[in-house]
Order: C-alpha cells, then structure tokens, then sequence
C-alpha cells in the first residue's frame, strides 16, 4: 500500500478527513471548555449548558453528534431532563448521534437512554481517548447514514419522506421486489401513499421509462368497470358513441396500478383473473389482445377476510398477491409527521402562492400527538388550512384546527359509558367519523369516502342514515 493510500485510510478510520461539527451539552463550563480545547483539533465544537440553549444551537446550525450529560438545570442530580431533551432529539433528527454521560454506578440510566435512541454513553469520569474514539466513530456513521439516505432521496421518483425505520424497512423491500417480474399488492390504510409506493417500485422496476397508469377501482361505475380496464369499440354498448382505450392499453409495457381493488365487482374479478392468468383480454366489442402490463394492486381492506365473507375471489387473491408490502399508518412513524409537515409547507407555499410559514412549537407537539385516522393526506390537508391561515406567519394549533392534548385517543374509541350498550357505541362511532371526515373535505363525498376507505354509494347511504347534512 502506498504512502499515500495508507494515509487516506487512516484519514476515513479517525474521521479528520474533514471536520466535523459536535454540540457538548454540559452545565459545568470548566469540564465543558476542557473537552473543547481537546476535541478542536478534529472537531468544530460548540457548547450548551441547559434545554433551551441545545434547541437554540441546534435550530442555527445542523450537527451529527450531540454529547448530553444528562445531569441538567433545574435538577442536575437527576437524569430526568437529560432523558427528556434526548427523547426530543431523536425524535427531531432520528439520524443525529446522541452520546451520553452519566455518572457512575447509573447503568439502569444508561440502559434507558439506549432504549430511547441513544448512540452510545459514557460513565463519569471521560477517559479523553475514549471520548474521541467514540466521537470519531458516531461521526463516521453518521457521514455514512446521511449518504445513504442522499442517494435514496436522489433516486426517489416522489417526494418521500423516509425518516422513520417503519418507512425504510418499507423503501428496502420495495428495492428487492421491484426487479421481480411479479404482481404486487400494497396494504395499508386510507391515505397512506400506497400509490407512491406503487410509482416506486415501477421506477426501480425494469419497466422504469414505461407508461405508469393509475385506476381509482372504488370511482369505477359498476357497470363500466371491463370498459374501464379493457377498453370498448364504439357501439359496444347504449352510449359508447366512440372508441374507448382501455386502461391495460395504457399501460402497455408499463405497470397498471389498480388502487383500492377490494372494489371491484365479482364479474370484473373473474375477467381480472383471467388477463392475469393468459395475458390476453378483450375489449368489449372487439378482438381479442395480448397485453404486457404488470399489475400492483393496492387496498386498504383486509382481503383476506373479504375472501372469507365471499366478497374477493381466492384464486385473484393469491394472483394479485404474489409479493405484498405493507405501509404503516403515520401514528405508527411518528418521525415522518415534522419533515412531511415541512415538506407540505414548501410545496403547498409554493403552489398556493403564499411565503412559506414555519411551525410553532406548540404546533409541532399538537401535530406530534395527533391520531391522524386520514394519514399522511390528512396531515396534507392540515397544512393547507394552515397555511392560507397563517399567511407566512408562524403556524400555530388553532391554524391547524386541532386542540393542544388532542391525541391518538381523541380519534379512537373512548372508555366505555354507563348505559352505552354495543351497537349503540359502534353508532355514534361510525357517524363521528363520517361527521369529521365531511368536515375535513368541505362536504366532498368522493375525497370523504376516500379517507374513510369505503366506496361513495355506502357513504351516501350512511350519510342518508344518520340524517347527515351536507
């Protein structure tokens, strides 16, 4: 190995390739000041002694490593607001290295703050050596992580957020699925991005390039679904007064993503099978037609179970499902809710033509704390309000028409009342959720079912049932 070479390597190992930037978090200024004349020759070190400055320095500038002792004002013989400023840390910048430092004998601590995100820890008092090891070494996989997530971004065809671990376990599954000349189904709830999804494994596909063709199965009119998929000469039917290309057509070469397939009817199921089975359909009226067209079909229903009531055929089941991946629900990825409320916000300024606003923090922990039954279109459509509201001002709660404690049990089932029987409580729960999802969407039906995840026909009868108006 070269002289050269072999300095480079010990360059990468030690981490003084180039510097990097650390944030002490540290009460005692002498022992903070200490480690910084002792770190600056690698690192560019900054220093907070309590909660607030840590938020202060970190909002004017980005750093990889935080090194917190967790004994701060006002209780620095305890490691309570320690912990609590390491668990806003993590869940701020889920790639950000947290090093903590406890006193000796606290391994319980120690133990805590690895389980709530922590890179490493260190006990009182700091062997230097062991310190600048262990900076090096957070500083390299940090380096390496925001790489990586760089290029994931870069190869990204939607703007995706894959902050949390949920999502990219999500994004890795769809790397190794993507290439396979297989049939996809993607689960998830209502407004969860199942159709991005659906894009990205079409773009890391060998189909990439090829037309991308999109059905929203629960608008298809009953009795027009096979024209719909498969086309329909003129005159094929009372009303088809010209030539209709069907959507497999479209897609030809491409992918065909068929959203909410629980949908469709028992008959265009069978027909479904059939193209999937020989790759060849017909169009009412005409001839019949090879089709080369890959299929990934999303729902939000269990399919399963629909199979068991006699509402899915099997056989299409296991056709449509021959790889599945799943898409968490956005209170299950809680670090995805503040980068996509950004993202929303840079986006939605820019096509509402207003200057973009930024959150407050009481804002930020009412949108932490919410249920979000609608998902990530419901955290979209959020920021919408608020940011006609807001005006380029500082976003607050009543900007985005939440309450401050409103959480995840506010949208759920609440305990149980005194004389409130079953079917009663199931009741008043299904019109609740109508109720909110009309007030969400002005009254809208389509977008209401949509978020509701059931076809227009049952909301209008539900709307109809509980005298609900509009």
């Amino acid at each position: 190995m070269s002289g050269m070479s072999q300095e480079k390597e010990e360059e990468v190992v030690s981490g003084v390739a180039s510097p990097k930037e650390v944030l002490i978090v540290e009460d005692d200024l002498p022992l903070a000041s200490q480690w910084r004349r002792f770190l600056k020759r690698e690192f560019s070190v900054a220093v907070a002694t309590n909660k607030e400055e840590t938020f202060l320095q970190l909002r004017s500038k980005k750093f990889p490593v935080v090194l917190l002792d967790l004994g701060l004002p006002p209780y620095p013989e305890s490691p309570r607001v320690g912990l609590e400023l390491l668990k806003e840390l993590v869940v701020q910048d889920p790639l950000l290295k947290v090093i903590v430092i406890t006193a000796h004998g606290q391994k319980e601590v120690a133990q805590a703050a690895l389980s709530m995100g922590a890179y490493d820890f260190l006990v009182k008092p700091v062997d230097d050596e062991m310190l600048l090891s262990l900076l090096r070494r957070a500083a390299w996989r940090c380096s390496l992580e925001s790489a990586w997530l760089s290029a994931k971004r870069e190869e990204l065809p939607t703007s995706m957020v894959l902050e949390s671990e949920a999502m990219r376990r999500v994004a890795e599954e769809v790397r190794r699925v993507a290439p396979l000349e297989v049939n996809v189904l993607v689960e998830g709830e209502s407004g969860t991005g199942k159709e991005l999804v659906a894009q990205l494994i079409h773009s890391w596909s060998k189909r990439r390039g090829r037309p991308f063709v999109a059905v929203d199965c629960a608008a298809i009119p009953v009795n027009l679904g096979e024209a719909e998929l498969f086309g329909a000469e003129r005159g094929a039917y009372t009303g088809a007064v010209r030539r209709i290309e069907g959507k497999v057509a479209q897609a030809e070469g491409g992918t065909l993503f068929l959203d909410e397939i629980g949908e469709i009817s028992w008959e265009l199921q069978a027909k479904l099978l059939r193209f999937l089975e020989t790759k060849e359909y017909s169009p009412l009226g005409g001839k019949a037609k090879k089709g080369d067209v890959r299929i990934i079909a999303a729902t939000n229903r269990e399919l399963d179970q629909e199979v068991e009531r006699g509402k899915f055929r099997l056989d299409l089941f296991y056709r449509i499902g021959q790889m599945m991946v799943s898409v968490p629900p956005l209170r299950e990825r809680k670090e995805d809710i503040l980068p996509l409320a950004r993202h929303f916000i840079n986006t939605l300024s820019r096509e509402f033509n207003v200057p973009p606003s930024t959150l407050s923090k009481e804002a930020e922990k009412v949108l932490l704390t919410y249920g979000y039954p609608g998902n990530v279109r419901e955290l979209r459509n959020l920021i919408s309000r608020a940011l006609l509201l807001a005006n380029g001002g500082v976003i607050l709660p009543e900007h985005l028409g939440l309450r401050v404690g409103e959480s995840t049990e506010d949208v759920g089932i609440s305990a149980a009342k005194r004389g409130y029987d079953l079917p009663r409580a199931k009741r008043a729960l299904e019109e609740g959720w109508i109720r909110e999802a009309l007030r969400r969407h002005d009254g809208k039906i389509t977008p209401a079912a949509r978020d509701l995840g059931i076809p227009r026909t049952t909301l209008y009868d539900l709307i109809k049932k509980y005298a609900i108006s509009i």
